[in-house]
């Protein structure tokens, strides 16, 4: 089915579904995490009634409910408007001294501790005083909206930065007070406020708006009719480009439908800052991305401090345009931008008029070829756009000849080694008799030896004539003379200048250029190293210290780390020194109060801060935030020195916190995986129990009041014989239901990690026969022996948990083997650790000759509740506990158990395979004298406990 032309746009349902999901979360996740939403009230020129409509629509809003509170209007001679301000709150203004003065500023604190519905602040693009936190009040505004209040405010069309180049060149009025276009684009609404330039003059002519002396002054300048309609006009068609912008948003684009990607070209230039905002423009205009791409010379000259902070500023610009900055090294300007279009999917270039000149590289030379002709033929994919940026300026990558040529002290070095060498060993040559052109590879050999040492472009100059010279001078007839006789010198001393300059400076070029690559190259690997060993590292801090070892090891500088608790509490902070002698910081500097206030709001307003930024400048560290998927996980302060960070580092700087706020995240999400799982578990656990206890407390508890039962009413016709037995089964339930109770308190102290563990060195013997005494009393019925090879083999163990293990054991192994059966515990010295200093083992076995357990059957019986398969009648009274329980309590001891069937050797009966369960304890080392070890052992064989007979 067609759609015809004249059909509405119906919207693209994923994208309705995404919106109503996104709502209905921020609806879910309350009040406190809502977003403010941002309204401007927008004109082309002042007096066109901005604030008038605003304070309007803020009665209008108090009408309807709403707690509206005015933060800052700037000062009116305007009664009609300063009228409105009767009936709302007003918070009081911040008085900031400045230079004598006092400067009346919004206070932002007072603004989030009173945190209305909505608040009203006139003129965005101010720029706030000195010592204020942020250094423009649209930041102001930012931290309102994170904190999910409302905001009113107020701005003219020339206050946005993509315009200023074109309000610039019509009213010749340079804006300095600007606002990114995102903060535009991205407000919940505007509101055009429009009035006829007519009335507008007629306004100001009749001192609405300024004073007399200032209303003319503004007439003959600004405010002339021909600026006011250009505004104006201007005004319209940004707000319907809004408009059409946020239409295409909400549509969503249609799949394949990808713009035109824009490549700017960045650099201190003056006029670079208008390049910028046209790539912008062309950008957006072509639903584009923009890359902004600064091209960094090979050598090592440092650019000017002047180049550097225009270059830093007009990087800023680029990104607050929402350009991706990308950094790429080398000298020829056009082959880099080239081979990064190229790379990509660029298809407009942008550059200046002032980079697009045609330059001299030496005064006798012919200009070069222009960069945009170069461009056009070798970016044979994308468009060559060049910009009028009205500025003589030279790009970022033409040094001037002073900065190339510089010479240092290892250029002269160089040369005097170079040149005395190549003399000396030629002057032994020429004795030797061997021909000039012999001498005259020498001194290209030296010439080359010596560029691999030098600094600049100078030895090349300094060296290629001297060696013409000297060659001339030592060795060319008439010698120790300048002159020169024959047809052929001149063209061997140009040859040897030519060849010497040549092969010197592309030495050196080659020499810089492979540093450069070897810096970058380091940088990568930091980088790639990074997320190798964040995904090795384990748990937060591990994580966080990790990311801090290779962040000093890219930057060479001290940086501090806050961890944000998942509930949203900033740590303590870890200082991580980078060892560099040439920072002049101390670790208590960097950790003061003041500090940690920056770190806090950036932990809450997840945006950078700090030096080199525009809120809470006047501290020691950069701060960034060290982003998860929707949260801050921490804050990581970079100690900066005078020079800002370049556009590389700071691209490698950001991925590598990135990385880091993933792996924090994944870790935390891990734990609650983890706590989750084990939550489930216990509650499995608790429920298994109580139908266990509720199952098989009734067998013995009916036993028992039973036989009781029977006392009571029929002890005097029962036999004594009768009344024995039934006092003897009261007796095995009632101690059965004790061995259940400890086993219970047991599994319910190490559910809730309440287990503490009280190890001190015991005799293993002593310990095995206590334990006897609280065996099973059919256990008299078994032949239970002991057998252990040492009476003073010690064991680190909490006495009490270890008799309880050996009761399980037997009590099961007396369960499960048929009367007579043999069952023995036994106790040897296992092997020593393999660890330096390790003490080794204990081994623990109870073995008995019963019917054994499948092999199958084997990894099962350490299973809570589980109770095997060859069930007897006293095994089904069993819960399935006391195995489990054993295994715990051994490994929170540090040892291990298995099970395994007898040695053939030791089995009484082909068709009974028997069961050796055994577990390990840390053993203890003894000193003890032959006296007092007979004397211990005799008081051990002296005991009441007959091995041969049982317990």
């Amino acid at each position: 089915m067609e759609t015809s032309s004249t059909e509405p746009i119906r919207p693209n349902p994923d994208n309705l579904l995404r919106a109503i999901a996104a709502d209905a979360d921020a609806c879910a996740r309350g009040d406190n995490e809502r977003r403010g939403r941002l309204k401007i009230f927008f004109g082309y020129a002042a007096g066109v009634g901005k604030t008038y409509a605003m304070l309007e629509a803020a009665h209008a809003a108090k009408e309807h409910g709403r707690d509206v509170v005015v933060g800052y209007i700037e000062p009116h001679t305007r009664p009609d408007t300063l009228a409105l301000l009767d009936g709302l709150e007003q918070l009081p203004v911040r008085e900031i001294p400045y230079k004598g003065i006092t400067l009346r500023e919004f206070d932002v604190d007072a603004a989030l501790a009173r945190k209305p519905g909505l608040i009203l602040v006139d003129e965005l693009a101010h720029t706030n005083a000195p010592g204020s936190r942020h250094a423009k009040r649209y930041r102001d505004v930012e931290e309102l909206l994170h904190a999910g209040i409302d905001v009113f405010t107020t701005v003219n069309v020339q206050h946005l930065e993509s315009l200023n180049d074109k309000v610039s060149a019509t009213t010749e009025v340079v804006v300095q007070e600007r606002i990114p276009d995102r903060i535009f684009d991205y407000a919940s609404s505007v509101e055009l406020v429009d009035l006829d330039p007519d009335d507008l003059v007629e306004r100001l002519e009749g001192g609405k708006i300024y004073g007399t002396e200032r209303a003319e002054t503004a007439l003959a300048n600004f405010f002339s009719k021909k600026n006011l309609a250009y505004l104006r006009e201007l005004a319209l068609r940004r707000t319907a480009d809004r408009l059409n912008r946020n239409l295409e948003r909400g549509l969503g684009r249609a799949a394949g439908d990808a713009g035109d990607d824009v490549l700017v070209h960045v650099s201190p230039s003056a006029g670079n800052a208008t390049v910028i905002r046209a790539a912008a423009r062309l950008a957006a205009a072509y639903h584009g991305t923009l890359t902004a791409l600064v091209v960094e010379p090979v050598d090592d000259q440092k650019p000017s401090k002047e180049d550097a902070r225009a270059l830093h500023a007009n990087v800023e610009l680029a990104e607050e345009l929402g350009a991706h900055v990308v950094t790429v090294y080398g000298d020829d300007l056009a082959l880099q931008i080239a081979q990064y279009a190229l790379s990509g999917t660029i298809s407009k270039i942008v550059i200046g008029s002032s980079e697009n000149s045609r330059k001299r590289t030496l005064p006798f030379l012919p200009p070069r070829e222009s960069v945009g002709s170069r461009l056009a033929k070798l970016s044979c994919t994308a468009d060559v756009v060049v910009i009028a940026d009205r500025h003589e300026a030279r790009p970022a990558s033409s040094r001037p000849l002073t900065a190339r040529f510089k010479p240092t002290r290892t250029d002269f070095a160089a040369a005097f080694l170079a040149l005395v060498g190549a003399t000396a060993f030629g002057l032994l040559l020429h004795e030797a008799g061997l021909a000039s052109s012999t001498v005259l590879a020498v001194y290209l050999m030296a010439v080359l030896l010596g560029s691999l040492k030098a600094d600049s472009f100078f030895y090349s100059i300094l060296v290629s004539p001297l060696a013409v010279v000297l060659f001339n001078y030592f060795f060319q007839m008439p010698r120790f003379t300048l002159t020169a006789y024959g047809l052929n010198y001149p063209f061997t001393f140009a040859f040897l200048f030519v060849t010497s300059m040549v092969v010197s400076s592309l030495t050196i070029r080659m020499r810089h250029e492979a540093q450069m690559n070897a810096r970058k190259a380091y940088r990568t690997e930091v980088l790639l190293e990074t997320e190798h060993r964040l995904q090795e590292a384990n748990g937060v801090d591990s994580i966080l210290s990790t990311t801090a070892e290779q962040v000093i090891k890219l930057l060479r500088t001290t940086v501090v780390i806050y961890q944000v608790s998942p509930s949203g509490r900033l740590l303590d902070p870890i200082p991580f020194a980078s060892g560099n002698p040439d920072e002049d910081v101390t670790m208590t500097s960097l950790v003061g109060d003041d500090e940690r206030a920056v770190a806090a709001w950036v932990a809450g307003n997840n945006k950078r801060a700090g030096k080199g930024t525009g809120t809470l400048m006047n501290t020691r560290c950069l701060y960034l935030p060290i982003r998860g998927k929707d949260t801050v996980v921490g804050v990581a302060g970079i100690v900066l020195a005078d020079e800002d960070l370049d556009a590389f580092e700071k691209n490698l700087l950001l991925v590598m916190l990135d990385e880091c706020g993933q792996a924090v995240e994944r870790e935390r999400s891990a734990e609650d995986a983890h706590r989750i799982r084990l939550k489930a578990e216990q509650e499995s656990l608790r429920a298994n129990l109580l139908r266990s206890i509720s199952h098989d407390l009734r067998t013995p508890l009916t036993s028992i009041s039973g036989d009781a039962s029977i006392l009571l009413s029929s002890a005097d016709v029962l036999t004594d014989e009768k009344k024995r037995a039934i006092y003897t089964d009261i007796y095995e339930d009632a101690l059965w239901l004790v061995n259940l109770v400890e086993n219970l308190l047991v599994v319910t102290r190490l559910d809730n990690g309440t287990m503490t563990l009280k190890t001190e060195p015991e005799l293993v013997e002593d310990v095995i026969r206590e334990a006897f005494h609280h065996l099973n009393r059919k256990a008299a019925l078994h032949d239970v022996r002991v057998e252990v090879d040492d009476p003073l083999l010690m064991a680190q163990m909490d006495g009490r948990l270890i008799m309880q293990v050996i009761i399980n054991l037997v009590n099961n192994a007396v369960t499960y083997t048929p009367e007579g059966s043999r069952i023995t515990v036994s106790a040897r010295r296992a092997e020593r650790g393999q660890q330096p200093g390790s003490m080794g083992l204990v081994a623990v076995s109870v073995a008995d000759d019963g019917p054994g357990i499948a092999p199958a059957d084997r990894t099962e019986i350490f299973t809570m509740f589980y109770k095997g398969k060859n069930v007897g009648s006293d095994a089904r009274r069993g819960m399935g506990l006391g195995l489990a329980l054993c295994k715990s309590i051994v490994e929170i001891h540090g040892g291990t158990i298995a099970v395994d069937a007898l040695p053939e050797r030791e089995r009484t009966s082909p068709d009974r395979p028997g069961t050796v369960i055994t577990f390990t304890l840390p053993a203890v080392e003894y000193e003890a004298d032959h006296a007092e070890a007979e004397q211990r052992a005799a008081a051990v064989a002296a005991g009441a406990y007959d091995e041969g007979g049982g317990a």
